[in-house]
């Protein structure tokens, strides 16, 4: 029986033949998309929430790593010209001519969405493969969380704190209210994390998540005592910078970030830091070329890993970046269509965050 399962959830896509879940969004009626790696042998093509399973041949035909929905096939699709639209939407979200491949001047401007708007017109692909993942590996920094492991390892309780914007709180995973709570009914990428802690080593986690969607570093500053520092943790998972981009002042990014670093660190002499470099905001846009700062956070978070021991970086930029590089859209992986992950990149979060953390590839 399909459905959300921690287990394939967090099971990474860099190592290994099997890929579970793979999304893609179907935009127009005999559309096609791409996958990360070309399948061999059957493959399995579920609708987002797994409860459907579509024909090959009678649904979708596939062609090496292509997978094209046939006409009157049964699964879900965005309408073209529902996508695509002659008007501003709520958001200035314009399509560019520089990223995206069906630019068209008369509809230049891409719709956005939250709860299940997008997702609802995505699919979720099985299948087994002999192409090795051409990215970067996400690294294992374990070494730098002594203690946590430690206490891990004895079967001691912990406590973490997840502090950031919108994507910590769980937008749009689906099996939270931002993700419409529909099927699958997937965790958020910090429930995973704690659920996976519990279950390896058999222990509870004390889980605190006070990030707040919208908010970027200058809010995160400002309330950081009350969000953060009013308890006692082992680790804080601090993960901002996508709303950071709006403000486009990437000195005043570091300034805040290193103070919340030392910051938490006076308060908790043992505490270690988990900081994650954010995904990419939707990269066939406007927003990309206008406020490129992303890229130069990422840099600034791997230079605070050099200076502070009890640091660590968890990079979703470069992530994110080479399975678009691979020439998977943005479409397939997003929740409204602008900066929000679906299942499949919250569950990168998770697999990142843990690799990093705990070293292991799970």
């Amino acid at each position: 029986m399909n459905g959300y399962d921690l287990d394939k959830y967090l099971l990474n896509f860099w190592t290994g033949d099997k890929m579970h879940y793979e999304t893609a969004m179907l935009v127009g009626e005999e559309c096609e998309v791409t996958l990360l790696f070309e399948p061999t042998g059957k493959i399995e093509v579920f609708n987002y929430g797994l409860q459907k399973t579509y024909v090959e041949g009678v649904d979708y035909e596939v062609n090496g790593r292509k997978i094209k929905r046939l006409k009157g096939s049964a699964m879900p699709f965005f309408p073209v010209e529902e996508y695509y639209l002659s008007e501003q939407g709520k958001y200035d979200i314009r399509a560019t001519k520089e990223n995206c491949p069906e630019y068209d001047e008369s509809r230049k401007y891409l719709a956005y969405g939250e709860g299940d708007m997008f997702t609802s017109c995505q699919i979720a692909v099985t299948y087994t493969h002999n192409d090795g993942w051409k990215g970067a590996v996400p690294a294992d920094k374990s070494a730098r969380f002594a203690r946590l492991l430690h206490k891990l390892n004895a079967g001691e309780n912990v406590s973490i704190i997840f502090y950031g914007d919108s994507i910590t709180t769980g937008c749009n995973s689906s099996g939270m209210p931002q993700g419409g709570n529909v099927p699958p009914h997937a965790d958020c990428f910090p429930i995973m994390i704690k659920k996976y802690l519990e279950k390896t080593y058999h222990v509870s986690v004390d889980y605190v998540n006070t990030a707040v969607g919208g908010w970027g570093t200058v809010s995160a500053v400002q309330e950081f005592d009350e969000r953060v520092l009013n308890k006692e943790s082992d680790l804080l998972v601090l993960a901002y910078g996508m709303n950071d981009i709006w403000e486009n002042d990437t000195e005043l990014y570091r300034k805040r970030t290193e103070e919340m670093i030392l910051r938490y660190r006076e308060k908790n002499p043992q505490g270690e830091i988990v900081l994650v470099s954010t995904m990419l905001p939707n990269v066939e846009t406007n927003w990309v070329i206008e406020r490129p700062s992303v890229y130069i956070f990422e840099k600034m978070l791997l230079e605070f890993e050099k200076k502070y021991s009890f640091t660590a970086v968890a990079d979703l930029t470069q992530l994110h970046t080479d399975i678009l590089a691979s020439g998977k859209r943005y479409r397939d992986m997003t929740g409204n269509n602008i900066n929000h992950p679906n299942d499949f990149i919250a569950r990168a979060y998770a697999q990142v965050i843990l690799k990093t953390l705990v070293g292991k590839n799970v």
